[in-house]
C-alpha cells in the first residue's frame, strides 16, 4: 500500500490474488493517480485526487495552494511510474540529483542497492549536483550511546565487526580502523562496482567515494527525528570531503 497523511492513509492497495512485491499496489476505488511531467522512462511526480485527499492545511492557504494543483490533485513529492496498473515508487522529487550533463538521478535506489552489497554500511549519501559524475559519502554501523541522546561512537556495531571478520578476515574494532584499512577500501570499491551494475545508466554510476569515521545521526544534524537524510545539511557539513571527490 502507498499513501500519505494528506491522503488519509493509503491511496493504493494490493490484493491477495493480484499483487506485485516490486510495486506499491494499484489505485484504490475512488483514488485517481497520475504521473506528471514524465521523463524518458515515464517517471514523474505522483499526484493523487479523490475524496480521501485533505481539503488543505489548517489555516495555511499558501501551503495548501503549493501542494494541491489547479485540477485538485495533491502533489506528493514522490517520483514514480506505472507498470501497467501497478504503481512503482522510484524516489523523491526533492532528492533528484541533476548532473552537469543534465541527467536526473534518483539517489535512493542506488543507495539502497549499495547497502545490499555491504551490510556493514550504515548510511550512504550520493552527491553530484552539477558535477560530471556521481560520488558518495559512506559510513559504517557503529554503537550508539542512547544515554547521551543517540550520539554515535567509533566502536563498530557487532554486526559490522562480524561482517569484516567473515568477509575479509579482519578483526576491526572501530570505524577509524575500517576507514583507513586498505583491504576495506578495496572491498568497498568492489561493492560500488556491483552497485553500478544495477544502475539504469552510466550517468548513475558511482565513480568516487569517501569513507566517514563518524556515522550520520540526529544529534550530528544529518538525520531528521524520523531518520531521514538531510541532504543539503550533510553536504554543507562535509563540503571539504565532497570537494576532494571532485578535485582533479
Amino acid at each position: 500500500m502507498y499513501g500519505l497523511s494528506e491522503t488519509s492513509g493509503s491511496a493504493t492497495v494490493s490484493f491477495y490474488h493480484d499483487f506485485s512485491l516490486k510495486h506499491a499496489g494499484q489505485a484504490m476505488s475512488g483514488a485517481h493517480i497520475k504521473i506528471t511531467e514524465p521523463d524518458d522512462e515515464m517517471r514523474g511526480e505522483i499526484r493523487i485526487k479523490g475524496r480521501m485527499v485533505m481539503m488543505g492545511y489548517f489555516k495555511n492557504e499558501k501551503a495548501t495552494k503549493e501542494c494541491i494543483d489547479a485540477e485538485g490533485y495533491f502533489r506528493t513529492g514522490d517520483q514514480g511510474k506505472f507498470d501497467g496498473k501497478y504503481l512503482k515508487i522510484t524516489g523523491r522529487i526533492k532528492e533528484l540529483i541533476i548532473t552537469a550533463g543534465g541527467e536526473n538521478i534518483a539517489p535512493v535506489p542506488i543507495e539502497d542497492n549499495f547497502k545490499l552489497e555491504c551490510s556493514a554500511c550504515s548510511n550512504i549519501m550520493l552527491v553530484g549536483e552539477n558535477q560530471r559524475f556521481m560520488g558518495a559519502l559512506i559510513t559504517f554501523k557503529v554503537e550508539v550511546d542512547m544515554a547521551k541522546g543517540g550520539i554515535p561512537s567509533n566502536i563498530l556495531d557487532p554486526l559490522a565487526a562480524k561482517y569484516f571478520k567473515d568477509t575479509l578476515g579482519l578483526n576491526l574494532k572501530t570505524s577509524d580502523e575500517a576507514c583507513k584499512n586498505e583491504t576495506v577500501i578495496k572491498h568497498i570499491q568492489k561493492c560500488v562496482e556491483l552497485t553500478n551494475k544495477r544502475a539504469v545508466s552510466k550517468a548513475a554510476h558511482i565513480k568516487k567515494f569517501k569513507l566517514l569515521e563518524t556515522d550520520f545521526s540526529q544529534p550530528g544534524g544529518e538525520l531528521t527525528p524520523t531518520m531521514k537524510l538531510k541532504r543539503k545539511v550533510t553536504e554543507q557539513k562535509y563540503q571539504n570531503l565532497i570537494d576532494d571527490i571532485y578535485s582533479v
